[in-house]
């Protein structure tokens, strides 16, 4: 502002001096490594004008470096980048950025600027970069060691673990389990080591031991990361416990025949009764042995002598005895 006096009159006269109006945006896109990716960069001709300059910079070490630079009537970089962006950059439209072959090195913050006619908007674009896990490998050892994944004994110690590599960031591992057809619930532990660019390989273990016969168990592990990574699943695991094949000590529900507990109640039952048979038999043959009644001098049984005591008959024998059959 400037003043201006003239015959005692204070004249105020305003200059304003106006640059081009910047309008700013930000941006994020996350990329795996090894692909491409396109940065955006706004304009809007209508708003903005016809644009005159694009100049698309990387901030490397806190400063803002010149990637490509495209003037009017030209759609080639104009400038040289950096060396570890040589051949990777192209204009993707009229204003995008398109790189190519994406490094973990990329990751940083990139900024268009669109010098046009009546406004000159500014982009910022936050890069991030991811590396895709390796697909996740499942290993199972048997304690004691089971030559027949079919029939694994009870009382097995099975102990599964599951190893996915060089993710960045690391991948995260879940399990997923069924013991005949049903979810079984587990308790795993993770380990995770990564080094300075953030590339790390995930470890997960559990296991648990056998306890019922006939049971089947399936087992698989997944890899999964942040998007744009791809979750990457195992082949299925599976064994089987062996089958019931020893003797039980009574009849099973709902299976037929006769059990070891009930043919032994059998067989002691009929020694039981063949004993008092023997019992009565023979307490009968010793009682048809005793000594007594049975002839003795030729006198049958029934005809032994009998005495005969009369009384009240005065002058009567004391005793009388009945003569003998065979007495004449």
């Amino acid at each position: 502002m400037f003043a201006v006096h003239i015959t005692g009159v204070t004249v105020f006269l305003f200059v304003a001096i106006l640059g081009p109006v910047t309008a700013q945006s930000t941006y994020t896109r996350k990329s795996l490594t090894g692909s491409e990716v396109t940065l955006p960069c706004d304009y809007d001709q209508t708003a903005d004008g016809d644009w005159i300059v694009i100049t698309w910079s990387v901030l490397i070490d806190g400063t803002f470096q010149n990637l490509f630079l495209r003037q009017t009537g030209s759609t080639s970089n104009t400038i040289t980048p950096p060396a570890q962006f040589v051949g990777r950059l192209a204009i993707d439209g009229e204003t995008n950025l398109r790189l190519t072959g994406v490094t973990i090195a990329d990751e940083d913050q990139y900024r268009c600027i669109v010098t046009a006619q009546t406004l000159s908007p500014t982009t910022f674009v936050n890069l991030e970069v991811f590396k895709q896990h390796t697909a996740p490998m499942v290993q199972v050892e048997y304690d004691p060691l089971a030559s027949d994944i079919s029939k694994v004994p009870l009382n097995t110690t099975v102990t599964f673990t599951c190893t996915s590599t060089g993710g960045r960031p690391p991948a995260s591992l879940t399990w997923t389990v069924t013991k005949g057809g049903s979810q079984m619930t587990i308790t795993p532990t993770y380990t995770s080591t990564n080094d300075s660019l953030g590339v790390g390989d995930t470890t997960s273990t559990f296991n648990f031991t056998t306890t019922e016969y006939s049971v089947k168990y399936d087992i698989q592990c997944t890899a999964s990361g942040p998007d744009p990574i791809v979750d990457r699943t195992s082949a299925t695991t599976s064994f089987t416990t062996e089958p019931d094949t020893k003797p039980t000590s009574g009849t099973r529900t709902g299976e037929g025949g006769i059990g070891t507990g009930a043919i032994v109640g059998i067989v002691i039952g009929v020694i039981a009764a063949l004993a008092l048979v023997a019992a009565l038999v023979y307490f009968l043959l010793i009682r048809e042995k005793k000594p007594g009644k049975g002839k003795e001098d030729g006198v049958e049984s029934g005809d032994a002598d009998v005495t005969y005591h009369a009384t009240g008959h005065p002058g009567a024998p004391e005793n009388l005895s009945r003569p003998s059959p065979n007495q004449p």
